[in-house]
């Protein structure tokens, strides 16, 4: 999905630089920061193709979170003791959250400059892993058990909406607002080792998590 949308946008810009004139044709890259509810703020980018009053744009934002943890009963041994086993247990998760949005938009003349709103789609998707390792270790020998897991949400398409204000020297500034509410499903496999060939497929929900983003960008328009 990823690339059907970098190649649409890529060629539409294509397609009205072919067609319109140099006046006619604009680029305006842009860069900036949002904030996710879920994941709190990260960069965002972005690029836009205007012609005449006509906008259309591409952004992307996305971040990831991860965590690891770890324990041993060699910690808690004052006098470690040979036919004592040491316990070990290590656990991680990560989180990681990709947005595409392409959308359109119109400008007016207002003041010294033009303000442009804007609608299109967010396209995102949602990825979690985990895992444990359990291990009990005695001279020359060392048993571990423990899992593997790990889920994919589908592409979420969901609103967008937009404002900008481009200044005649081609400064321009530009808010941007996904709308997420409602569960996001997820798909995936949990791989369990140490066991006799274990293997789990996994279908959930996540209710708990608010994508909702707002996304502020400056631009240079040429």
């Amino acid at each position: 999905m990823k690339k059907v949308l970098l190649a649409c946008a890529v060629t539409s810009m294509l397609a009205l630089s072919a067609s319109a004139s140099a006046s006619e044709f604009t680029l305006n890259p842009m860069v900036g920061a949002s904030n996710n509810k879920a994941f709190g703020s990260n960069v965002a980018l972005g690029l836009e193709a205007g012609y005449q009053d006509f906008i259309f744009g591409y952004t992307y934002t996305g971040d990831k979170e991860e965590s690891n943890w770890s324990a041993s009963s060699e910690d808690r041994n004052v006098v470690p003791f040979a036919d004592t086993p040491v316990l070990n247990a290590s656990a991680y998760t990560k989180e990681s959250y990709k947005a595409h949005s392409v959308y359109v938009g119109y400008q007016f003349a207002v003041g010294a400059g033009h303000l442009a709103v804007k609608a299109g789609a967010e396209f995102s998707k949602y990825k979690q892993n985990a895992g444990l390792t359990l291990t009990e270790s005695m001279p020359g020998n060392e048993d571990s058990v423990g899992f593997d897991a790990y889920s994919n949400s589908d592409n979420v398409i969901k609103p967008m909406i937009g404002v900008g204000y481009y200044m005649d020297n081609g400064l321009n500034f530009n808010v941007h607002y996904t709308f997420h509410s409602g569960d996001r499903d997820m798909k995936g496999e949990a791989n369990f080792f140490g066991l006799p060939g274990a293997k789990e497929s996994l279908n959930y929900s996540v209710s708990d998590k608010d994508f909702s983003t707002v996304m502020f960008t400056v631009g240079y328009r040429f």
